[in-house]
């Protein structure tokens, strides 16, 4: 082995790495999530190998469910294969319990693999170099393997091992309910130097069985261990090298009998291969995942990492054969949601499979048609006809939300989604037909699709009530995706949803009437003409609200009778505060929402709407959405730049893209937020990228924020590939076709210019608009704030200084206006413990090490600098020269209140 473990094993492009660079006991679940590992098929949280204290093991199958003591189904938290106990004199290599003089782990996203390397100390004071790596094949799914080396520095030492599957795992606790356990061991078995163990589920009665070995590299020689435990002595400079093969099969596939024979022979397989070549073969597929599903940024390498950060954790969600089980909203990196799946496939996740992976897509949608007869049931017992989807969902297809939860401000409530937010159904009609107009799978809507846009039609013209006064059709009883107000009736965004999927039911019906496999479905579901013709009917008439005062879309009937309340207070990240009063008093009973709600229908229907309407509706809403979920950034981020509201688009992007790195609604620790993933990479392609495709139609206006010099994507439509490189000055483009041979053309809109193009060659066009200038920090700055002291300025003037000023610091210069310092009210009070404090000099009492920022930065670069620090004023720096001072308030003053 080599002696730089971590190089041999990663990818030397650190804009794909997650770097841990020191252990924290307070970040260490959030670190499980982000440093998931996994293939599609089975997700490993990022635990360290000695599974230590107040460690989460997480051990995911893609739709392996089960419901023991819960309230309902969830995803199963299964035995733990990560799992190696080394210790020596009976002191265990543990985080925890071992002095630790360096610690580094890497999530080596290009190649899905983590690697680690701890420098431990232990009683004797004797130092060991111990390192692992370890990963789940893209390639054979049911294949893990698993590295550590252990290294002693100076001494001797007497060390024990073991390696066995930790079967003590168990599902969270929660509200009403203990930790469960939703499996048990039902067999136990050794073949040669392999174990074999199978263990059934509880509820489902599935068989999930674990075969796996233990290899040893000690004193020149490879061997196996037969009982997991292995005792040996190491010298000074010695390794040692254990290595983990494992292999895991479900009875899904397999029957009873037979699924020992086939989880053996894998597992016989890959340890004749070895870890290398099982490496080798797992990075190969690993990299096939990345070809055409990677974003390059340059200009902005922390957005380029943290967008590269969002794509791996959608690439390692889910793969083809197992897409039938659809996504998680925590993927299957936690136990968040109970590993429920929610409208955030279909509406946030979907695009990305659509543009980048469309077989994936085609799959997700499939679940949807697996669920369609428990969809067709709720309605039935609800009173409605056609096909109502849960609001979460399992693959039992059944609803599946709990009946308490916690709200935002921490109260326990009983959940009302599944009774009033329905506009899901929808949602999953949408999802549908985006895959169809994207891909032009004719055959797929033929078989598969049709009949959940019929049926979730049906539904909505059996949701709708007639008013004979109005003569409209209204849907009372609802939840927009704005769940703060519960039970309204006319929700802007329901209603509309309903409406074009009446339209849409009509217009495939249209399409694929004559067909003789949809006449067979029509026959099926009992659909005729008379039916189709009252939908459209209704979709004419369902009412969307407009206030004519306020020239917007009513959110809601009774929305503009709710106590008005505009945002007035920002947080860190530039995001509006929940005000304390509303969080006791009712948040329902404000115009305060909780996330994109009409605003959404500007992304999914943007051409229905006019720029007029757009702009009206945003810049009420925009002051009045709080943004507690995590599926509001990306959508707000792709409607402002749409809107060209450039820097507040960049706000919600930056929040968006880091919502897990950051950990920003503080649950990471649960998991991954699976629909802010997708978001992320549509905030990207359609709000800066500029990307439509409606049809076979492509267009694309670029709308790159000033801090990137270029995007670089690709994307499918209608089976051709198209490459694309933007530029605030260009954009340039190719198309690959489906049938690599095929001479035929593409007409694209790029900047509303038609351009034709042909297979194979790039074609460059100019911009055709007069782009923004960039707005710089000299541009804000204001002489006023800028406030400096001299060196020997005494500490009793500084503090009189702040006082008056009514500020937290003061930049220190010298005659020439060098920066040298800078003194913060916290630095002044600390001085007061001296006994001269007020006639101590600056000098004395400036901390040297100031965080500036440079006159020509983009407001968008010093975005991310109030947000990594938590300064409210920094010096603005030409060279070293102080020009002045910025402040968050300036910012927030001048930028996020309208357009720049």
């Amino acid at each position: 082995m080599k002696k730089n473990f971590l190089a041999k094993y990663t990818f030397n492009d650190n804009s794909y790495k997650i770097i841990e660079n020191s252990f924290s006991e307070s970040d260490q679940r959030v670190q499980e999530t982000l440093f998931t590992i996994g293939n599609g098929f089975i997700g490993s949280r990022g635990i360290m190998e000695e599974n230590p204290l107040y460690s989460c093991p997480g051990t995911f199958i893609s739709g392996m469910y089960g419901i023991s003591a819960a309230q309902v189904e969830e995803l199963i938290n299964l035995p733990n294969p990560i799992n190696c106990v080394v210790a020596v004199d009976g002191e265990k290599f543990d985080i925890f319990t071992m002095k630790v003089l360096s610690h580094r782990r890497v999530l080596d996203m290009k190649n899905g693999v983590l690697v680690r390397k701890t420098l431990f100390q232990d009683a004797k004071k004797r130092k060991y170099i111990y390192q692992s790596v370890r990963f789940f094949s893209m390639d054979d799914p049911h294949i893990g393997a698993m590295k550590i080396s252990i290294k002693l520095l100076k001494g001797t030492a007497n060390i024990a091992a073991m390696s066995r599957i930790d079967d003590s795992v168990y599902n969270s606790g929660g509200l009403m309910l203990s930790r469960r356990r939703h499996f048990n061991t039902v067999k136990a078995d050794k073949e040669e130097y392999f174990d074999y163990t199978a263990f059934r589920t509880n509820f489902y009665k599935d068989i999930i069985a674990y075969g796996d070995a233990f290899i040893i590299d000690y004193e020149g020689r490879s061997f196996p261990i037969i009982d997991r435990f292995f005792q040996f002595d190491l010298r000074t400079g010695q390794e040692i090298i254990f290595t983990k093969i494992f292999s895991i099969y479900t009875s899904r596939k397999y029957s009873a009998k037979s699924i020992k024979r086939e989880t053996m022979r894998a597992l016989n397989d890959a340890v004749e291969k070895g870890f290398d070549r099982l490496f080798q073969e797992h990075i190969k597929k690993f990299n096939e995942r990345w070809k055409n599903s990677d974003i390059v940024i340059k200009g902005d390498y922390d957005c380029q990492r943290a967008v590269r950060f969002n794509i791996y954790h959608m690439l390692i969600s889910t793969r083809e054969e197992y897409a039938i089980y659809s996504i998680a909203a925590k993927t299957l990196s936690g136990q968040g949601y109970r590993g429920h799946i929610f409208w955030d496939t279909e509406i946030y996740l979907l695009p990305f499979y659509i543009y980048t992976q469309p077989e994936i897509a085609r799959n997700l949608l499939k679940f949807r048609f697996n669920t369609l007869p428990q969809a067709k049931n709720i309605a039935k017992e609800k009173g409605y006809e056609g096909a109502m989807y849960p609001w979460e969902a399992t693959v039992s297809g059944t609803e599946q939300t709990p009946r308490y939860s916690k709200d935002v401000d921490g109260r326990i409530v009983e959940v009302k989604t599944h009774d009033f937010e329905h506009h899901i159904t929808a949602d999953v009609a949408y999802g549908v037909y985006n895959y169809y107009s994207v891909t032009g799978d004719k055959q797929f809507m033929i078989d598969y699709g049709a009949e959940i846009l019929f049926e979730t039609a049906r539904f909505w013209a059996s949701r709708v009530s007639y008013n004979k006064k109005d003569k409209k059709y209204h849907i009372n009883g609802i939840i927009g995706p704005d769940e703060f107000h519960v039970n309204v009736n006319d929700n802007a965004y329901t209603n509309y949803l309903a409406k074009w999927n009446l339209k849409s039911g009509v217009e495939i019906y249209n399409e694929l009437k004559n067909g003789e496999k949809i006449k067979k479905t029509l026959k099926k579901i009992k659909l005729a003409l008379k039916e189709i013709e009252k939908w459209k009917d209704i979709a004419e008439s369902i009412v969307i609200l407009k206030s004519k005062k306020h020239k917007i879309i009513n959110q809601f009937d009774g929305y503009l009778r709710k106590k008005d309340y505009t945002v007035k207070g920002y947080d860190k990240n530039f995001m509006p505060l929940t005000p304390k009063y509303f969080e006791y008093a009712g948040l329902d009973k404000t115009r305060l929402i909780k996330q994109a709600d009409v605003l959404l229908l500007f992304h999914l229907f943007g051409e229905e709407f006019t720029k007029d309407e757009k702009i009206s509706n945003y810049n009420y809403y925009i002051m009045r959405t709080i943004h507690k979920s995590s599926l509001s950034y990306c959508m707000h981020s792709i409607v402002s730049a749409c809107l060209e509201d450039y820097f507040r688009s960049f706000c919600f992007f930056w929040m968006a893209v880091n919502i897990d790195l950051m950990d920003i609604p503080n649950n990471t620790a649960d998991g991954i937020h699976a629909a802010n993933l997708g978001g992320v990479w549509q905030a990207l392609i359609f709000g800066y990228g500029g990307v439509s495709c409606s049809g076979g139609e492509v267009k694309i206006t670029s709308k790159l924020p000033k801090n990137f010099k270029s995007l670089k994507f690709k994307f499918f439509n209608r089976g051709d590939l198209f490459e694309v490189e933007e530029s605030d000055t260009q954009v340039k483009l190719r198309f690959l076709p489906e049938n690599n041979k095929s001479d035929k053309r593409r007409l694209v809109k790029v900047y509303g210019e038609e351009v034709m193009l042909t297979p194979h060659r790039y074609k460059t066009i100019k911009s055709r608009e007069v782009y923004k200038e960039m707005i710089t920090v000299k541009d804000v700055i204001k002489k006023e704030n800028l406030v400096t002291v001299g060196e020997n300025t005494t500490v009793r003037k500084i503090g009189k200084l702040l006082l008056e000023k009514k500020i937290s610091s003061v930049v220190v210069v010298d005659r020439d206006k060098n920066l040298k310092g800078i003194i913060s009210e916290i630095n002044v009070i600390k001085s007061t413990f001296d006994e001269k404090a007020g006639e101590l000099k600056a000098s004395r009492i400036m901390e040297t090490k100031v965080i500036f920022v440079n006159g020509n930065d983009s407001l968008e670069k010093i975005t991310k600098v109030f947000t990594k620090y938590p300064y409210r004023r920094l010096p603005v720096l030409k060279g070293n020269k102080v020009i002045g001072v910025i402040t968050r308030r300036d910012i927030i003053a001048d930028f996020l209140g309208g357009y720049y």
